[in-house]
């Protein structure tokens, strides 16, 4: 369809190195797009060091990392949410 089409489109643009970099640098949240903390040094040189965008190896060997839920636990997670975020 033409909206996959469009959304197919949107995510292969912000994962362009350039605009990732750009984006991070707005935002200063990691990116995971591979080439984007080169594309930083023509964007903000100062940056390309910046553990909280471009973590290194020992930064990240201190991170937590998020689990993926299974399918029982984002059922559980979602009826809960809808019976506070929407009242139900």
């Amino acid at each position: 369809s033409q909206q996959k089409t469009n959304v197919e489109t949107l995510i292969d643009y912000y994962y362009q190195p350039e605009v990732a970099a750009e984006v991070a640098a707005w935002v200063n949240y990691i990116t995971p797009v591979v080439g984007a903390q080169e594309a930083m040094a023509d964007i903000d040189p100062e940056m390309v060091d910046n553990q909280l965008i471009f973590p290194d190896e020992a930064t990240l060997a201190n991170a937590y990392i998020f689990r993926a839920l299974s399918n029982q636990e984002q059922e559980k997670y979602n009826a809960e949410f809808e019976a506070v975020g929407l009242g139900a």
